[in-house]
């Protein structure tokens, strides 16, 4: 069986040795650069690949709008991404999250340079915010929201392109604060870390679904969720399972993980909701 990792920057480019119209392509939201995402997931995607006998390759992107167009037209068998994305799944395509992580809620935060005379989110009046992306979930339209509707500021926002390249807008001055989530700052090095202080953290809702297409066998979408509950059985499982934020996985459910915020979502991503 051979396992190819997709990069998607403008072009596809397919080895001839991995017929993509048999495999299923599992598409992971860029939340990190391409280069991050494909190093952590690609022993994910290999390892379930090899446990299940099912052939997946792993697509990344350097633009959001590109995995956002793919989700809207149906085009990939599989996608991790944010809850908002999970809903829009669910209600254009019918897509099925099967699992998600039971370690702790999404939080959404904000976070300004360490020693900084900003310590609440009133201190950012007419000062320069920065988000990963204009519709990432968590650490931006979900904060947005509730910096608009709870705090009576005005900002201007700046668009970082990631997360990481948020938190280091930063600390190099170019945003007062910047828009994340708790686990892609523990993702970061020890001495970044250092040079940054949360000043505000959203509430908790349940974490980012790994979403099925209601194409994929009712077998087969069983064998990937127990491959996944099967990899929290040993250190090495364990291990890789935190590499990519899946700790503790539980089989997902739409109707009591995430309908709750479909009101919400149809919101926050009205362009994207057919």
């Amino acid at each position: 069986m051979f396992h190819k990792v997709i990069y998607l920057f403008t072009l596809l480019f397919f080895s001839s040795s991995v017929m993509a119209d048999k495999a299923l392509v599992l598409a992971r939201a860029p939340q990190l650069s391409p280069s991050a995402i494909s190093k952590l997931w690609s022993p994910f995607v290999e390892s379930i690949s090899k446990k299940t006998g099912i052939d997946i390759v792993l697509k990344v992107y350097r633009e959001r709008e590109d995995f956002e167009a793919d989700i809207m037209d149906g085009k990939v068998d599989m996608y991790f991404g944010n809850p908002g994305y999970g809903v829009v799944g669910y209600l254009n395509h019918g897509y099925i999250p099967i699992i998600r992580s039971d370690r702790k809620l999404l939080e959404g935060i904000l976070v300004a340079r360490a020693g900084s005379s900003i310590m609440s989110i009133e201190d950012l009046n007419k000062k320069i915010i920065a988000f990963p992306d204009r519709n990432a979930f968590a650490a931006s339209l979900y904060l947005r929201s509730r910096i608009s509707s709870d705090f009576n500021i005005s900002y201007d926002e700046l668009y970082a392109g990631s997360h990481d390249n948020t938190y280091r807008s930063v600390i190099i001055g170019k945003a007062a604060a910047g828009g994340g989530v708790k686990r892609t700052l523990e993702r970061e090095s020890p001495q970044l870390r250092k040079q940054l202080k949360i000043i505000y953290t959203t509430p908790g809702m349940k974490s980012h679904p790994l979403m099925a297409h209601p194409s994929i066998s009712v077998k087969n979408r069983i064998s990937i969720q127990q491959a996944i509950l099967d990899l929290d059985k040993d250190e090495s499982g364990k291990k890789l399972l935190k590499s990519i934020k899946l700790q503790k996985p539980v089989i997902a459910d739409y109707a009591e993980d995430y309908k709750s915020i479909e009101d919400l979502v149809k919101i926050m991503y009205q362009s994207m909701i057919n």
